[in-house]
């Protein structure tokens, strides 16, 4: 485990690499970021990291403020803080040179918005299960977590028990009770037109045909112009974990 302090905040990170160090050739780096609330780097770091590492390229896994080992402050849960936060940890990491951005759900979202603002530094974008920025976004993420709250998300979590199940339900009450992030998710507005065209990476987009975000991603072909999109039959939001080993094959496709 490594922490390391970049945006005054401290962060869980895990940096992967079966690569020669001394051969001296440019490698890609390869930049996981992991869902909200419910979510840390264990799910890509035992799912993919592993693979891209295999491939030869530079990986990292990092757990965004509030989420698994790295500190929770009070506030600053904007999409735009999340950006800032990542780039300062690559600034930190002494990461030079445009970075392969893979993102799950929340996570998705986080890689269209860095590659939006930071469009020199992002190489690629393969987003799973992406959140879209459409109109309502946040508002409709708030009312998922609220539902969650309940206890009605629990048969989206029963593959977990133990130790990781109580991690994550002192995570999940402690971001809710304890910090600004419902409030900051529901200020939250849609990209504009401007702002989807700052996208200049190519975009690979991984949804399942039984997910409730399918149809939103008529949005990114709209406006994204280096898109694609595959649908995996059968799938839903939890595409992730229940069909790691087809997640896993577009991934090595896409990096290749």
């Amino acid at each position: 485990m490594t922490e390391v302090r970049a945006n005054n905040l401290v962060f869980h990170v895990q940096r992967l690499s079966n690569s020669d160090p001394e051969s001296g050739d440019a490698l890609p780096t390869v930049l996981f970021l992991h869902g909200l609330v419910v979510d840390n780097l264990s799910s890509l770091y035992l799912t993919l990291a592993t693979t891209t590492a295999d491939l030869g390229a530079h990986t990292i896994c990092y757990d965004q403020r509030g989420h698994g080992r790295s500190e929770r402050p009070a506030t600053g849960y904007t999409l735009d803080d999340s950006v800032t936060d990542l780039r300062a940890l690559l600034e930190a990491l002494d990461v030079r040179g445009p970075v392969h951005l893979v993102g799950n759900s929340y996570g998705g979202l986080l890689a269209l918005a860095y590659a939006a603002k930071y469009a020199e530094q992002a190489a690629g974008l393969l987003l799973i299960e992406s959140v879209v920025p459409s109109d309502g976004w946040g508002e409709r993420i708030v009312e998922t977590l609220s539902i969650a709250r309940t206890g009605a998300y629990d048969d989206r979590l029963r593959h977990l028990n133990g130790r990781k199940w109580d991690n994550l339900t002192k995570q999940f009450l402690g971001l809710f009770h304890e910090t600004s992030l419902l409030a900051d998710m529901a200020a939250e507005q849609p990209f504009t037109p401007e702002r989807f065209a700052a996208v200049r990476a190519p975009v690979h987009a991984l949804y399942g045909s039984e997910s409730d975000l399918l149809p939103d991603a008529s949005l990114l072909q709209k406006h994204l112009p280096h898109f694609e999109l595959t649908v995996l039959e059968g799938q839903s939001h939890m595409m992730l974990t229940q069909a790691s080993g087809q997640v896993r094959e577009q991934l090595r496709t896409w990096l290749s």
